[in-house]
């Protein structure tokens, strides 16, 4: 049987598909870099009942009320002053969106950031942080960028270098905040990113640490304090979760059954798959799929 595939949405085909309200003018913005208002091109969004892909990458700041927001692994709810950046091929989903919901909603398509240029440690730490707290201070700063990014992508004489220097200096603004609020050592925030892309890569096959510290060539004690320093969570904890939000692609095609998707994925019986994937999402396979994809 063909395993169901993840949907791969690009700027357009997710407004079409998630934004009803969407006004015709931001609908045909084919641009590099464009900025929305939450409030009004979030107005009415169709939450997907299953995750989705997008080969461009999104930034959401809210100013008023909340969101939340799926990635990856796991949820994100935003408030005032709270932002998350989401990178091309994240598994994503909006699951909530407040009536009171105010903010800006930033995409920008893969080859922007390559002109950014951002530093290597820059990037690893964001691709590893997608979800920032600001400072008041440092929340009215990154609002007036974003004004300032808004007033140009709207602008009939925009400059695109103008646009890719603010959003540069915007994200810039994010990471170096973050670091300065966290201070994770270089060496261990290197060691959790080649970490967590190796598990995206291997973990049907190999669900034990030891394996991954053997790839990486340093001790399993090690390698656990990087992940646990760097990301908060365990690197077993990142395994079974990633592996589980594979079950849950899989489990959007409703002809298969439970106990396949779990030898499928490599585990020694239905019952384990079953436990752990209660203690991840908080439901049991079948009331998951009952709950999230067939209502």
């Amino acid at each position: 049987m063909t395993k169901p595939s993840i949907q791969i949405l690009n700027n357009s085909q997710y407004k079409n598909l998630f934004l009803p309200n969407v006004d015709e003018q931001s609908l045909s913005n084919n641009s590099k870099i464009q900025v929305y208002r939450v409030e009004n091109y979030l107005k009415g969004i169709i939450m997907p009942v299953i995750p989705y892909r997008t080969t461009f990458n999104f930034l959401v700041f809210i100013t008023k009320g909340s969101m939340t927001q799926h990635v990856d692994n796991g949820a994100y709810t935003l408030s005032a002053g709270e932002v998350i950046n989401i990178k091309q091929g994240n598994i994503v989903a909006t699951l909530s969106l407040s009536d009171d919901a105010e903010g800006f909603f930033v995409t920008y398509e893969n080859e922007i950031v390559t002109d950014i240029s951002l530093g290597s440690n820059d990037v690893k730490f964001f691709t590893m942080n997608p979800y920032v707290v600001l400072e008041p201070e440092n929340a009215s700063w990154v609002q007036r960028i974003l004004e300032l990014l808004e007033e140009e992508t709207h602008s009939e004489n925009r400059v695109t270098e103008i646009c890719i220097t603010l959003l540069k200096t915007l994200l810039l603004k994010i990471i170096r905040t973050d670091i300065e609020t966290k201070t994770p050592m270089n060496r261990q925030l290197d060691i959790a990113f080649q970490f967590r892309e190796l598990v995206q890569k291997f973990h049907i096959d190999h669900k034990n640490v030891l394996f991954y510290a053997n790839v990486l060539h340093i001790s399993e004690n090690y390698l656990n304090k990087c992940v646990k320093e760097a990301t908060s969570k365990s690197p077993k904890q990142w395994i079974n979760e990633i592996s589980i939000l594979h079950s849950q692609i899989l489990l959007q095609d409703k002809s298969r059954d439970i106990a396949g998707i779990a030898f499928e994925l490599k585990y020694n019986s239905p019952s384990y798959f079953t436990r752990l994937f209660k203690k991840v999402t908080g439901y049991s396979p079948s009331d998951y799929r009952k709950h999230k994809f067939l209502l």
